[in-house]
């Protein structure tokens, strides 16, 4: 008797066990990939719900001074060739200044000064510290002097 009850327990484990790898190979399938957002093929319903989730994860809040500024007066292209003046003397300093620290007669230390921003340099090592104060906050940067 107890022969036949081995048999019967290891049939019903094969039994099992054969329903469960067909019932695995049964659920497989092809992916396929479905984007969400409409703007790149997904379904046009998901854009007023992603709009909003964006919206409210939106960190950015435009100042008061600058938003009524900025919308209600356009330049006059007077200010706008005041200003692109402006970031162009800006850039040739900023040019001459990076010259006369890294270029090839450069001194170990110096000093520039310019509207009430002083930046101040030394080469420590093989890096160059440098300083810059604007007169309500200092920004210190070192970087290689070079190879």
């Amino acid at each position: 008797m107890a022969f036949g009850f081995s048999i019967f327990r290891s049939r019903a484990l094969f039994v099992a066990a054969a329903l469960l790898a067909m019932a695995g190979s049964a659920g497989a399938g092809t992916l396929l990939y479905t984007p969400t957002n409409p703007s790149f093929g997904g379904n046009p319903s998901n854009g007023p719900n992603l709009l909003a989730v964006a919206q409210a994860q939106n960190q950015f809040t435009q100042s008061k001074s600058t938003a009524g500024t900025t919308a209600s007066a356009a330049l006059t292209p007077g200010q706008i060739f005041a200003q692109q003046l402006t970031s162009q003397l800006y850039s040739s300093l900023a040019n001459k200044i990076t010259e006369a620290i890294f270029g090839a007669n450069a001194a170990p230390s110096g000093t520039f000064s310019f509207e009430g921003t002083t930046i101040t340099y030394q080469t420590v090592g093989g890096n160059i510290e440098i300083s810059i104060n604007d007169g309500s906050t200092i920004t210190n940067v070192t970087v290689p002097a070079g190879p």
